[in-house]
């Protein structure tokens, strides 16, 4: 009976860990999403594609996002864990930054235009004329 108990209480907590990593892939429209781990916002990216074959876009600690039918806006922060998953990636080495950067991905166009400071990033959400109903915590 005790080893019954032992064996169920420990794939109780084999399941539990495993879990907590659940993948997540959140649709954002137009073939876009944010796909990480659910426990681990360093290793999030929005990426774009088709029948499972994606485009890395943003890598690293996703701050906040948001979407609308036109527009994807994010906030991602400098990180020291999300350095350590994606040092290896081409496009990590593009978008490293000791800051926090802004990114704004034109769903239309598949344009994307970041990283941006804060201010940058301001100025080109008025010149796109951003819905301001898509918003980020800055």
């Amino acid at each position: 009976m005790k080893n019954i108990l032992y064996l169920s209480l420990s794939l109780l907590l084999i399941a539990t860990i495993v879990g907590c990593h659940d993948p997540v892939k959140k649709p954002l429209g137009a073939d876009y999403y944010l796909m990480g781990l659910k426990d681990d916002s360093a290793s999030i990216k929005l990426v774009h594609g088709v029948n499972d074959r994606f485009d890395d876009i943003v890598l690293g600690e996703i701050v906040d996002f948001d979407a609308d039918n036109d527009f994807i806006l994010v906030h991602r922060k400098a990180s020291e864990k999300a350095r350590t998953l994606f040092e290896e990636n081409p496009l990590w080495i593009k978008q490293i930054s000791p800051k926090d950067q802004y990114w704004i991905v034109e769903k239309r166009y598949d344009g994307v235009t970041g990283p941006l400071t804060k201010e940058e990033y301001l100025v080109k959400r008025k010149q796109l004329q951003i819905s301001e109903g898509v918003k980020i915590r800055q």
